[in-house]
């Protein structure tokens, strides 16, 4: 015989699911706000991970300024090489039937 429990009636069926909701929403919540709690704690007790941030954000703009030399760098030489100067821009020769761009090796390189 099977017992009866498991012959759950439409009466029985709503009261059951909606105090699983509620435990089980209520649950979420509390963890949420524990982990909130330990968050807070956490976050006053390393003051390490700000300097972290700061040191972080030093590397980047040390880097920033590097980048922005690199480039600079490379316009130069290419403003450079397209203006003509002798000491950047080989010699073009009468035999020379080559396109342009061969006459301009590091805009090609650039590309």
């Amino acid at each position: 015989m099977i017992p009866s429990i498991f012959f759950l009636s439409d009466d029985l069926l709503v009261p059951i699911v909606a105090i699983i909701a509620v435990f089980g929403v209520g649950g979420f919540i509390v963890i949420k706000i524990i982990q909130l709690i330990r968050d807070a704690i956490l976050s006053r007790r390393a003051p390490a991970q700000s300097d972290a941030i700061h040191r972080r954000l030093q590397e980047y703009e040390h880097r920033h300024e590097q980048l922005t030399k690199r480039v600079q760098n490379l316009e130069t030489i290419i403003v450079d090489s397209d203006l003509g100067n002798p000491g950047t821009r080989p010699e073009k020769t009468n035999s020379d039937d080559k396109d342009d761009d061969a006459d301009r090796p590091m805009k090609n390189k650039l590309r």
